[in-house]
């Protein structure tokens, strides 16, 4: 996504600096070393190197952000020119837009802040911290951070009403979600299983398994499920609750049930398309402060959608509005999600469905071209706009990007 809106902005005629880190998302480059700093599509590329990093290690993982910082700091602080804009992400938490909040103090330039997500609203929601003296130090900081910006931009009409709580005028923020980065291509590897189409009904959840999606409930529905011999459920991914997972699933794992590690974008696309039901689970009150863009991913594939999120929320109205799938509401049991299931199930064995219409439903709200178009306008000051994907906030808007454990920041310059 990085890397597409920096092209866009170049284009235009603008001074686009990435200053990013060797890929090294859940370790899966192996790949050559990149060049420390290379001019490419109008854009210049600086990666600096930092530690290997495993999700189950976190001191490796503290250093980087520390050492990231620091560079970038002094990267733009003793910048000859300065930059006029720069644009961080709320990854990691916090800090990256504290960083260039430091940056704007000593040089005249000015920063958006792109939230992914909100903390310390997420990490609540998700039973990952409580609330604590640490925490509301972390709340003040984010909340002057985002006081501090040029502009917010935040992905959902859910996240502006959470920023809005924090006791923010919101003159300076706007709704603009992300857009469609990846098509499926064919020639792509990947597993044997999904190779050749199959008669069974497959039910995907495909992404970061970790705290935050509530997926103990749809293993939980699995189960319940596990004598249907025509629906099998596949989870793709890594993350801290995998092993945990396993355990849960029990006898149904091999048989009805289906894990599979971490597989690059372009297979999962394909494996997409070859599967009936993609899952956007969020434990309760996390859709509050995100936006899943698994959500794109699955309906750019042509799959339906089954979603565990609160029932009056943007990702509620859009399923709901165009027939996309189920939504169960949270918190959701095991038996509500087995019935959504069954009953996509009965209508796919009925009707079947048309995924091209899904797919250009996933277009028209999140095209890469209106969202980036959005984009322009903003960073020439203008109000960004109102296709389907962008509604106007009472707020302005902010944008950066630090992508994972890539440690990817893009920082824009223009003359």
């Amino acid at each position: 996504m990085l890397y597409i809106m920096g092209r866009k902005f170049a284009e235009q005629g603008h001074d686009v600096t990435i200053f990013s880190a060797q890929p090294g998302y859940n370790n899966a480059y192996d790949g050559p070393r990149l060049p420390v700093r290379e001019t490419t599509d109008g854009m210049t590329i600086i990666r600096i190197p930092l530690l290997k990093e495993d999700k189950k290690k976190p001191i490796p993982r503290a250093i980087n952000v520390v050492v990231f910082g620091l560079w970038l700091f002094f990267h733009a602080v003793f910048r000859f020119k300065p930059y006029d804009l720069m644009t961080v992400s709320t990854f990691p938490p916090t800090i990256m837009a504290t960083v260039a909040r430091a940056i704007c103090f000593f040089r005249r330039t000015e920063y958006i802040y792109h939230c992914m997500d909100l903390y310390p609203e997420i990490a609540q929601a998700s039973g990952l911290l409580k609330r604590s003296l640490p925490l509301r130090i972390a709340a003040w900081v984010d909340k002057r951070n985002c006081q501090k910006a040029k502009a917010v931009v935040v992905l959902s009409d859910d996240m502006l009403a959470s920023l809005r709580n924090r006791g923010l005028a919101g003159d300076n923020v706007h709704v603009i979600n992300n857009f469609i980065i990846d098509t499926v291509d064919e020639s792509a590897s990947v597993p044997a299983a999904f190779e050749v189409p199959t008669e069974k009904f497959r039910v995907l959840f495909a992404g970061n398994i970790g705290r935050f999606q509530s997926l103990e409930t749809i293993v939980d529905a699995a189960k319940l499920l596990s004598t249907n011999d025509e629906i099998e459920f596949w989870f793709i991914g890594a993350g801290v609750s995998v092993d945990a997972l396993k355990k849960r699933s029990d006898s149904a794992t091999g048989q009805s049930i289906h894990f599979h590690p971490y597989l690059p974008i372009e297979a999962v696309m394909k494996v997409i398309n070859r599967c009936n039901l993609g899952v956007v689970s969020l434990a309760p009150k996390v859709i509050l402060s995100a936006y899943p863009s698994k959500t794109m991913t699955y309906l750019e594939a042509g799959c339906k959608l089954l979603c565990l999120v609160e029932g009056d929320t943007s990702l509620a109205t859009l399923v709901n509005q165009h027939n996309l799938g189920s939504v169960c509401t949270q918190p959701a049991t095991a038996d509500e999600v087995a019935s959504a299931i069954s009953k996509e199930f009965d209508s796919w064995k009925r009707y079947g469905y048309d995924r091209d219409a899904i797919q250009n439903v996933g277009r028209a709200h999140f095209g890469q071209e209106a969202i980036l178009d959005c984009w322009l306008r903003l960073l020439g000051g203008k109000s960004p706009g109102t296709p389907d994907a962008v509604k106007p906030a009472s707020f302005s808007a902010s944008t950066s990007e630090l992508r994972k454990t890539q440690t990817t920041e893009f920082v824009h310059s223009a003359d």
